[in-house]
């Protein structure tokens, strides 16, 4: 069995380190921003007028639940204008948050950015401070979606402050575990983790609202980052039990993600076998053969490290076959290669 100090100085294992960008990444610790803050909702019909805007704002509704998103956004653009003829000002904000979040996921970002403002333009207007601290994670949420970690951070930091002020702390744990991440994405990550304690403290008091995994990973991203390996699994393995409670596939993978590297780097092989072994069945299970992918991989490599030639050909060729259904060559080649690798360091036996 290798040395721990070789695999950690090894060039075969910053070989690994680098490969795994190559492949597709799990989602970033940006937070849902549906599972952020209860969208607040609108007020029932009052006038015929404002009946067909809530007519044309629910098929809205009904249309992103499909997944037609550009449809979602004609037919919120058409509540919105009647709500503006209407002069609802607090309509008007909850249309442009929606609006503002599925701009976000198709990647329109200034799109997202001015209906984001405009919502928090409205909450202002309004005088609602809680809805000012949604629409401030909001914005800062899409400036982290633009790597402007700098700005997103003096953005969450002003939603800490008004949310301490009117004393939500449902709304000030969400906005430090957001600005945990902006300052974790500027690299300070000793800075980060605090915010993150200071975060889950208030979290865990909300067990409703959700969003635990999602701290819980960020923070062992953190650790993770220093090196602090033993902290970064204790994070996780907690992320992966509440993810899984909550039914948050995204973080089950963040989490068992961080549990396969970690453990690696520690050479706890049973525990970060087993968290790959979990993550190709989760990855099968919810039909992902992206992550299955990612997986396998890193499995594999794994096993060449430890000199486990027939393991790791097994595997790679399980990956290329994966890879092969996505119809993505340049995966299929880089995969091929890495294959050559080990059939040149392990040939197999000749018959």
């Amino acid at each position: 069995m290798p040395h721990p100090h070789w695999l950690r100085s090894s060039p075969v294992w910053a070989v690994l380190l680098l490969s795994l960008t190559a492949f597709p990444s799990l989602a970033q610790g940006v937070d849902r921003l549906n599972d952020q803050l209860a969208i607040p909702p609108i007020q029932e019909p009052i006038t015929p007028a404002h009946q067909e805007a809530h007519r044309l704002f629910q098929m809205g509704q009904a249309a992103k639940t499909e997944g037609d998103l550009a449809k979602a956004i004609q037919l919120w653009r058409g509540a919105l204008e009647r709500y503006q003829a209407l002069r609802d000002t607090e309509a008007m904000g909850v249309v442009q948050e929606y609006l503002g979040i599925t701009y976000l996921q198709l990647g329109y970002f200034q799109e997202a950015d001015y209906a984001f403002r405009q919502s928090l333009a409205a909450a202002r207007d309004l005088g609602h401070e809680q809805r000012q601290v949604y629409a401030l994670n909001n914005i800062g949420t899409m400036l982290l979606n633009r790597s402007d970690p700098r700005n997103a951070e003096a953005t969450f930091r002003q939603a800490v402050e008004i949310a301490r002020r009117i004393g939500s702390e449902a709304g000030e744990g969400l906005s430090l575990s957001n600005l945990g991440l902006a300052l974790a994405s500027q690299g300070d990550y000793s800075g980060a983790i605090p915010i993150y304690e200071a975060a889950w403290v208030l979290r865990r008091r909300h067990q409703h609202i959700g969003g635990h995994a999602y701290t819980l990973n960020n923070m062992g991203d953190a650790y993770k980052a220093l090196d602090r390996h033993p902290q970064a699994v204790a994070e996780y393995r907690l992320a992966r039990w509440y993810a899984e409670r909550e039914g948050d596939i995204r973080n089950q993978f963040r989490a068992l993600e961080g549990l396969a590297y970690s453990c690696g780097v520690m050479r706890r092989w049973t525990n970060a076998f087993q968290a790959l072994d979990d993550w190709i069945n989760l990855a099968r299970a919810t039909e992902n053969p992206r992550l299955e992918l990612r997986g396998l991989h890193l499995y594999a490599q794994y096993h060449f490290l430890l000199g486990r030639g027939a393991e790791a050909r097994g595997l790679y060729e399980n990956a290329i076959a994966v890879a092969q259904t996505l119809e993505d060559p340049d995966l299929v080649t880089i995969l091929r290669n890495e294959l050559g690798q080990v059939l040149y360091r392990f040939p197999p036996p000749r018959r």
